[in-house]
Order: C-alpha cells, then sequence, then structure tokens
C-alpha cells in the first residue's frame, strides 16, 4: 500500500537554524515548510511512495500552546495512515523531570494530549538535541529510529529518542537532556 506512513512535523530542535556567530540564541525555521525530514529521508534512501510527510507548524516547543497540541491530536486522528511520526521539540514531547525537584514535572506535554484521545494507531513522537542542519545532530538516527518503531510497534502513543523506544508514559526527559525510562 502507498503512503503507508505519515509524518508530522511540528518544528522544535530537530528544524531549528541558529545564524552564524558566537554566543547566538536566536534561531529561525527553515522557509517554505521545508523540514529536514524530507533530506534525512531522501538521503536514506526510503521509497517516496512509502510515506507523506506534513509540515504542520514550526514552534520550539515550550512555546507550544493546548491549541496547537490539538492540532497535532486532531491530525493524527483524522489521518487515514495507521503508523504516525511527529517530529517534536524534546522540551514538551512528554514527561520531564523538574530540575529544582528532581520530580516528574506535572506540565502539558503532547503525548499525553494525543494518548488521550486513545487512537487505534501507532503514534511515536521524536526529536533532537541538535539541530539537523548540524553535523553532529542526532536527527537521522532519531528519525530511522521513530520509523522503525512506527513500522513496527502495536498501536499506542511512544517516544523515540536517544536509542531508547517506549510508551509515552514510561518515559521522562531528564534534567541533563536525556530521556530514559522511568517507573512511578
Amino acid at each position: 500500500m502507498a503512503k503507508d506512513l505519515l509524518i508530522l512535523t511540528t518544528g522544535g530542535t530537530f528544524d531549528k537554524r541558529y545564524p552564524e556567530g558566537q554566543w547566538v540564541t536566536e534561531f529561525t525555521f527553515p522557509p517554505g515548510q521545508e523540514s529536514a525530514v524530507t533530506e534525512i529521508l531522501r538521503r536514506a534512501r526510503m521509497a517516496p511512495e512509502a510515506f507523506a510527510c506534513e509540515w504542520l507548524f514550526a514552534e520550539d516547543s515550550t512555546k507550544i500552546t493546548d491549541a496547537q497540541r490539538d492540532i497535532i491530536a486532531n491530525r493524527c486522528a483524522s489521518a487515514t495512515q495507521r503508523r504516525i511520526v511527529v517530529t517534536h521539540g524534546t522540551d514538551t514531547m512528554t514527561r520531564r523531570i523538574d530540575p529544582e525537584t528532581g520530580k516528574v514535572a506535572a506540565t502539558p506535554n503532547t503525548a499525553a494530549t494525543i494518548a488521550a484521545r486513545k487512537l487505534d494507531k501507532t503514534v511515536v513522537l521524536t526529536g533532537a538535541a541538535q539541530p539537523a542542519v548540524l553535523r553532529d545532530s542526532d536527527t537521522d538516527f532519531n528519525l530511522g529510529l521513530a520509523i522503525g518503531a512506527a513500522l513496527m510497534a502495536p498501536p499506542g502513543v511512544y517516544i523515540a529518542m536517544n536509542g531508547l523506544v517506549a510508551p509515552w508514559d514510561a518515559v521522562v526527559k531528564t534534567v541533563v537532556g536525556s530521556f530514559r525510562k522511568f517507573e512511578a
């Protein structure tokens, strides 16, 4: 079947671009709604007829609103594809450890919003610690991991980061920025 996999892009570090210079803190996203996903999959020689890719918006995950989380969840729900990858910023992708308390933070996250829909689909969220345009980026690895998980895992919402694939509610982002399994 054609286009069995849907890849939704939402910005995050995955697609950030920084101007050249030292100590740059400002960033932009690519013009023309062109995600790094397109180039990564071209280099990986993934058959174009095997997936559809849609740009939903480009936002740093710390600025994603509940309305934008609903856009992502609604698109997952309305998709004809049953296997979906979402590229997303890592700060609000799933639960995270609060650096001040060391406990799981009770902040809004996109994985929980999607999971609340109880879709009979496999949805995998992934992101990056370094933008795709940087040489030492983890985007290619994380995207490949997420695609593999989306194609093989049973229905549910998953996180694919740092070589880890697990249900969203069993994963946290740590204070140092890596992802790990977490049991309450």
